[in-house]
């Protein structure tokens, strides 16, 4: 199947924003950009357009599908999780051995790749119980998204708060409503394609910028991994809506083969997107180069994404991690 570049391209996009909240928070120490205004909203992305890619005319082989998912994002996630645990634990000692296998184990090693790999599972499994059948599918999807409220938010936890959340069960949960909302919105492309124009995109724009205007005048809390969420009603129209927003923003832009090879290489950038930052800002710190300005953290964003993409370069080289 030939690769759709505005689906790279945005993938890209996203990843690059998940680069730049990692380098905020290990260089500066906080996020200086508001994680309200963007990490869950292209957390969602991710999501959303594996959804998208879920959906074909043809019958699903979903054997194809559960090998996939275990060869691309199961086994590399055991072997990332571990050199990036036992590397933390050289240098700040701070866990046993056991703590770290069992965090892999648990799966809360990586809470996103987890919550991706256990959703993608139970979309599959739902899919061929309703043989994807859109009315019994969508009840399933909106009872895993009221789930995901009471089983999953940790903010006001309800009396069913699952805490232990084994292979993040929770935002598995909420990352299979985004999955079906990503199924949909592929099944009607042809009829998002009519409003996919400039002045349909402006719009909204606008309502994306009102939305952002409530949050940060309200203060609502809006994470996405592990759920933390203030307002769940601001919060899924905030996902959906600035979705949307990005897909159809991103369907319309020209390609940039920079962007689209960090967006069809995502889930190895995934992998590193933490440990980079940390590394990098740490050597920054010891050498005595902080400043809290924007300019300072862009260019230590570069920094990062050069170190980022020369590693994924080598990773795909060198190992047939993600080689297909």
């Amino acid at each position: 199947m030939e690769r759709l570049k505005w689906i790279d391209l945005l993938r890209g996009f996203c990843m690059m924003a998940i680069l730049w909240f990692h380098t905020e928070m290990y260089y500066v120490g906080y996020d200086k950009t508001p994680y309200a205004f963007y990490v869950g909203d292209v957390l969602a992305v991710f999501f959303i357009l594996s959804g998208y890619l879920f959906y074909k005319s043809e019958p699903i082989d979903y054997h194809k599908k559960c090998y996939s998912i275990i060869r691309y994002l199961l086994i590399p996630y055991f072997i990332f999780t571990t050199i990036i645990s036992v590397g933390k634990y050289f240098i700040y000692q701070d866990r046993t051995f056991a703590s770290i296998g069992y965090e892999i184990i648990s799966g809360h090693a990586s809470w996103f790749i987890t919550a991706l790999i256990l959703s993608q599972l139970l979309f599959i499994l739902f899919l061929r119980i309703t043989k994807g059948k859109l009315i019994y599918l969508s009840p399933i999807a909106c009872i895993s998204l009221i789930l995901s409220y009471f089983i999953g938010n940790s903010y006001n936890p309800s009396p069913l708060y699952y805490p232990q959340n084994l292979w993040h069960f929770n935002e598995s949960l909420l990352g299979l409503f985004l999955l079906y909302i990503g199924y949909i919105y592929h099944k009607y492309d042809y009829l998002f394609n009519r409003f996919n124009t400039i002045s349909y995109t402006s719009l909204l724009f606008i309502n994306v910028c009102i939305i952002k205007s409530i949050i940060y005048k309200y203060s609502i809390q809006l994470v996405l991994g592990p759920i933390i969420v203030t307002n769940y009603y601001v919060f899924i129209i905030d996902l959906l809506v600035t979705s949307l927003f990005l897909i159809q923003l991103f369907r319309l832009l020209p390609s940039s083969r920079l962007i689209e090879w960090t967006g069809s290489h995502s889930i190895a950038y995934y992998f590193i997107c933490g440990g980079v930052p940390m590394l990098i800002s740490r050597i920054l710190h010891k050498m005595n180069i902080y400043e809290e300005n924007y300019l300072y953290v862009l260019c230590v964003f570069m920094l990062v994404y050069v170190a980022c993409t020369y590693i994924t370069k080598l990773i795909y080289k060198y190992t047939p991690i993600f080689r297909k």
